[in-house]
């Protein structure tokens, strides 16, 4: 035993052997010495060769590392120092696949860890990389998938999570309140939750899930042209706006101009859940007051007062409704309650009234179906106000904005006129007649015949005007009236 560590003291070599190893060598380097005749001469070349031997397994020991090698699905990735360390690199990796989901990432593939000896250069330059590991290994997590129709849509950590997306999907249609009492609410399609492994990239989040679900898919569908059609009549068709319409049809503009029988294409976002909503609502609505001319000869002529100033009513109704993402599509009036009643506007006008314009049809003075000419917040009513008589509506709007003929009539009036800036009065037979002004262009002149719906004129802010709207006016034989008593 001396002897052997007097050899390994010579030539070195203690210093590059670990300890185990060099108990291990000693001891039989002790062993080969006591067994040797030391006299004979074979005996003498027999343990040069073996020292020779031990020395080469001395250096092979101190050149070389025991590691473990990892490998996924049959692929050596690197080296830990020993098994430990390996799996703790792979669960490290584990847990930064799973963070935001709240949970411990799992995997399907192979993983092996394989006790090796290697040259130490190989394991210094083998080391195994967090970043590659991380790449290498497929992760997954438990979640659950909201299906539609039997097809996955989305995809959350938890069933707790899928229920609270499609909670808040309902109530985002519904909006239960204390005038608005839901008595059902249940999706038109086929909703299931199923649980499911799935990528952590595929999560999503409760705001998420619901951002994706309420936005939907661009729906396409083809639109064949009808007879009196324009742009905003498609829109209106299909709860689109004019702006909508164009977009989906390259090259289509305002101007335009479209066939019956022609197809276009219309393009809509729509929302992936139907939320079919039962309920009772109370509302408070406005009852516009009428306004009732009079003569009087005591007022001079051409002139006009006041005799009792008009105030809107307000009445509270009750009804039932069934409505599909908000809109309603069946409503039942269940209860109606006067509030306040409206008062009417009494104006009186001297003896010679001079008629709004020349050239009109008289009658009865009888309409029905007019449409809206441009969808918009009002923001001045009929009737005296701040400022004096107004004898129509203003509804909001911007400069070059189209706004659209209420009815099918005959162009009588199309220029500037004063005050009222560039202007159109269409005459729609047995004394009715509509009138827009204000307008940054007209699209119309005298003695056009015009459609229901087809754009006639741009909004602007001409003559005398604040900002630009839309003034929109309704006469019967002569004389203004409250367009909101005409309007759906």
């Amino acid at each position: 035993m001396i002897q052997a560590r007097q050899y390994l003291k010579k030539n070195k070599l203690k210093e590059h052997i670990p300890r185990f190893s060099q108990v291990k060598l000693l001891t039989r380097f002790a062993n080969f010495f006591k067994s040797i005749s030391w006299k004979s001469p074979k005996i003498i070349g027999i343990s040069a060769l073996g020292v020779i031997i031990i020395g080469a397994g001395v250096f092979y020991l101190s050149t070389t590392v025991v590691a473990v090698g990892i490998t996924v699905n049959g692929k050596n990735l690197g080296y830990a120092q020993n098994k430990a360390e390996a799996e703790q690199i792979v669960q490290e990796v584990l847990r930064k696949h799973g963070e935001g989901s709240g949970q411990v990432a799992q995997t399907s593939d192979k993983i092996e860890y394989e006790k090796v000896r290697i040259n130490k250069n190989e394991y210094a330059a083998n080391i195994i990389s967090f970043a590659v590991l991380l790449n290498a290994v497929k992760p997954y997590i438990n979640g659950c998938a909201i299906q539609i129709n039997g097809e996955t849509v989305v995809y959350l950590a938890d069933e707790e999570q899928a229920d609270s997306v499609l909670t808040k999907y309902k109530e985002y249609f519904t909006k239960p309140s204390d005038t608005n009492k839901v008595d059902s609410a249940e999706f038109e399609e086929e909703v299931t939750k199923v649980a499911v492994q799935v990528h952590p990239n595929d999560l999503k989040s409760v705001d998420e899930a619901l951002d994706y679900l309420l936005k939907g898919d661009a729906v396409e569908k083809e639109y064949t042209i009808q007879k009196d059609d324009s742009f905003w009549l498609i829109a209106r068709k299909n709860d689109m706006l004019v702006e909508e319409v164009l977009a989906a049809n390259p090259g289509f503009t305002e101007d335009t101009i479209i066939q019956p029988g022609q197809v276009i294409k219309l393009t809509k976002v729509e929302p992936l859940l139907t939320v079919v909503s039962k309920g009772t609502k109370v509302v408070k609505e406005t009852i516009p007051f009428d306004v009732k001319t009079i003569t009087s000869t005591k007022v001079a002529s051409g002139k006009s007062v006041v005799q009792q100033a008009g105030k809107d009513g307000e009445k509270e109704v009750t009804y039932k409704y069934v409505e599909k993402n908000g809109r309603t599509v069946e409503k039942t009036v269940v209860k109606e309650e006067v509030i306040t009643k409206p008062v009417t506007q009494i104006i009186a006008k001297g003896p010679v009234v001079r008629t709004v314009y020349v050239g009109t049809s008289r009658g009865s003075g009888s309409v029905s179906g007019l449409q809206w000419p441009l969808s918009g917040r009002i923001t001045s009513y009929y009737g005296y106000r701040s400022g004096g008589f107004h004898s129509g509506i203003d509804i909001d709007g911007v400069t070059g904005q189209p706004y659209y003929a209420a009815s099918a009539g005959k162009v009588v009036l199309a220029g500037y006129a004063g005050g009222y800036g560039y202007c159109i009065i269409i005459d729609h037979g047995n004394g009715v007649a509509t009138r827009y002004a204000h307008s940054s262009k007209l699209l119309v002149g005298v003695g056009d015949q015009v459609s229901k719906g087809q754009n006639i004129g741009l909004v602007g802010s001409t003559g005398k005007s604040t900002g630009s709207h839309l003034h929109f006016e309704v006469i019967v034989n002569g004389s203004t009236v409250n367009p909101l008593n005409y309007l759906p």
